[in-house]
């Protein structure tokens, strides 16, 4: 019994390393995604009362539309922090513009 249950424990042990080998860097990752896109996001609020917000957006080294990165480093990592973070929920839309009153 003894020999099994020591069988079963570095099962579990090599099993548990290899999750986390690759858990962690996609975490971190994720992490770094975020990072990116809430710069993203901050520009595009810096931008929102320019008059030509699409150079103010250049300006600060982004797209003013999609794919919204010049690099491809960005691109990837904006992209699966908004389809990871989306997936659990985020929103990484700009925020709308005010409604006009009457």
């Amino acid at each position: 019994m003894k020999n099994i249950l020591d069988k079963l424990v570095a099962f579990l042990k090599s099993v548990l390393k290899w999750c986390a080998l690759t858990l962690v860097p996609l975490a971190v990752l994720f992490v770094v995604g975020e990072q990116v896109e809430s710069y993203r996001l901050g520009a595009i609020a810096a931008c929102e009362s320019a008059k030509d917000a699409p150079n103010c957006m250049r300006q600060k080294g982004y797209l003013a539309a999609t794919p919204f990165y010049p690099d491809i480093t960005r691109r990837v990592l904006g992209a699966y922090a908004r389809k990871l973070g989306g997936a659990f929920g985020a929103s990484y839309a700009p925020p709308a513009p005010p409604a006009a009153e009457d």
